[in-house]
């Protein structure tokens, strides 16, 4: 895998969502790679962001780099049925990883995507104790961009057969829920958030998860969280 880039600039945490005076608003560019064996699947992910104000560019992860990453606002890594704590299962999300440690866009990775970012950054996927799919209470514990308007307490549907077995170094514990003791997290200095569930799985009467999408869209649009 590549070296972590040196010297990158270090943003303030947490971000303020405000979008400066001087700021002409556009529709923030996101990319989204649907990590999913067959493409397509990630389409409840990509009318999130959409509905969210987001452009939202699909593709797949074979076709990542870094450069690709730093075209867009922001980058958003989709979930998979694909398992990291099997053998030789990360080969085909090599280019994945390799993107997510160089680029310097921010970054969300979404159930697997959180996993990959974890990965790629030292930790290790593991099973779970059982297979978890229903909404679960979160506990926030950190007053972060990612969580802004959000209670201490949120309702998020996590669906998931692994996770992250340690905060990787550098990275800040953000949630955590009873079945998912890392349910998000966030790198200290760069612009790259994990969460363990999906937000893009919202209904009316449990709409966090669609807060929390919407402030990244936001967050992109600002331009505050990128690193130069």
């Amino acid at each position: 895998m590549s070296a972590e880039r040196p010297g990158p600039r270090k943003p303030e945490f947490p971000i303020s969502l405000q979008t400066p005076r001087s700021h002409v608003w556009r529709l923030p560019r996101i990319l989204l790679v649907d990590n999913y064996l067959a493409l397509g699947k990630s389409r409840q992910l990509e009318e999130s962001l959409a509905s969210n104000g987001a452009s939202v560019t699909v593709m797949g992860s074979s076709e990542s780099t870094a450069g690709r990453f730093d075209e867009y606002d922001g980058v958003v890594l989709s979930g998979s049925p694909a398992m990291l704590s099997e053998e030789d299962s990360e080969d085909q999300f090599l280019d994945e990883m390799n993107a997510i440690k160089e680029s310097r866009a921010p970054l969300l990775g979404i159930c697997f995507g959180h996993q990959l970012m974890g990965q790629a950054y030292g930790s290790r996927v593991i099973k779970a104790s059982e297979p978890t799919r229903k909404y679960v209470d979160t506990e926030v514990l950190v007053k972060d961009a990612l969580f802004s308007g959000l209670p201490k307490r949120i309702s998020v549907y996590e669906s998931h057969y692994e996770l992250v077995e340690t905060i990787p170094q550098d990275f800040l514990l953000l949630a955590r829920s009873p079945t998912s003791p890392i349910a998000a997290m966030r790198h200290r200095r760069l612009p790259l958030f994990g969460v363990q569930f999906h937000p893009e799985r919202n209904t009316t009467g449990r709409p966090d998860g669609d807060t929390l999408v919407g402030n990244f869209v936001k967050a992109c649009a600002n331009g505050n969280l990128r690193v130069e």
